[in-house]
């Protein structure tokens, strides 16, 4: 039902287009009582259309299986937030065996089985609008959104690696301007934070990703070299090879797709993921929290946008390519 939903949605544009056309033709053809009635009725339809290609959330929780969410209790300080916070398309990845791991680099082997519960994770990585109503909200300024080591870090009592304003993402003056790419420039502690905010205006448990979920929702059980396949497609998705040197809008490279649906896997940008890492021997990393994110991104060739490849950072940095999706589940 999902997938028919997304289809239907996709398709809201040129149904509307041809609504309009037949609605002036009958205007014009129609005697003026009917014109009247015709008009009236197509206007109708054509808002109601509208509706829902620009609200994403009338799309969330339509689900196959999914039950309805209960009615959502706001406080007062949220309720005039609320209705700009959006999860966006969440994809179910059901439970079951996955391959993850490879033998390309030391920190990916062994390739390896392992089981994975069912999860469900947005389409596409957070975008500039859905992370500006965070911002809208006051969010990044409310310490109970935060972990202590997070506000540490908020607070600039931790290193920021360079970042001067901690009150939003870095070069966030232009990334406004592009609202429907991934946002960027995020450490970990302000994902993990937004993570915070938008469970508690949704009533649900938002969260970052595992490794492994990520892992799976990009491979499949069969552990795709990719997550459209084995062979590497410069055209299908937003790598160094791709040429942009930038973001693109979230899910508009439709050949970056997983076996699942999701898309952006392979590139546009990295996602962080909950997963801290652990250094092997004969790794040095300065001792401070180190987290492991996962994917390609417009700076990465090839060998680093394969999806068992894995990013480590201290979760204090942030980069232009650096971003984040969630997981969803109901209280």
């Amino acid at each position: 039902m999902s997938e028919f939903l997304k289809m239907l949605r996709e398709s809201v544009p040129q149904v509307i287009g041809g609504l309009i056309v037949a609605t002036l033709t009958l205007l014009v053809t129609a005697s003026p009582g009917v014109a009247a009635l015709v008009g009236f009725a197509g206007a109708l339809v054509i808002a109601v259309l509208a509706y829902f290609v620009r609200s994403p959330d009338a799309w969330e929780d339509k689900r196959d299986g999914a039950p309805r969410a209960p009615p959502t209790t706001y406080t007062s300080t949220e309720a005039r937030t609320a209705p700009s916070a959006s999860i966006g398309m969440l994809h179910r990845i059901p439970s079951g065996p996955a391959i993850i791991g490879s033998s390309f680099h030391i920190r990916e082997a062994p390739p390896r089985q392992v089981f994975v519960a069912e999860f469900e994770i947005t389409e596409v990585p957070v975008t500039v609008s859905q992370y500006a109503a965070f911002l809208d909200a006051g969010g990044a300024n409310e310490r109970r959104w935060w972990s202590d080591s997070g506000w540490a870090w908020r607070q600039a009592a931790a290193n920021g690696w360079g970042r001067a304003d901690r009150s939003q993402p870095h070069d966030w003056v232009n990334q406004k301007y592009r609202p429907y790419d991934p946002v960027v420039g995020v450490t970990w502690y302000e994902a993990e934070a937004y993570c915070n905010w938008l469970g508690a205006q949704k009533n649900r448990l938002v969260r970052l990703p595992t490794e492994e979920e990520w892992e799976k929702a990009a491979r499949g059980e069969e552990g795709r070299t990719w997550p459209w396949g084995d062979e590497f497609n410069r055209n299908k998705t937003n790598t160094y090879e791709h040429g942009v040197g930038g973001t693109l809008m979230a899910g508009s490279l439709i050949g970056d797709k997983s076996p699942y649906g999701l898309a952006d896997l392979g590139g546009n940008v990295q996602d962080w993921t909950s997963s801290a890492y652990q250094p092997l021997p004969g790794e040095e990393f300065p001792a401070m929290d180190l987290r492991v994110a996962r994917g390609g991104s417009w700076n990465d060739t090839a060998f680093g946008a394969r999806p068992s490849f894995r990013h480590v950072y201290p979760a204090g940095y942030y980069f232009p390519f650096l971003g984040f999706r969630i997981v969803v589940e109901r209280l």
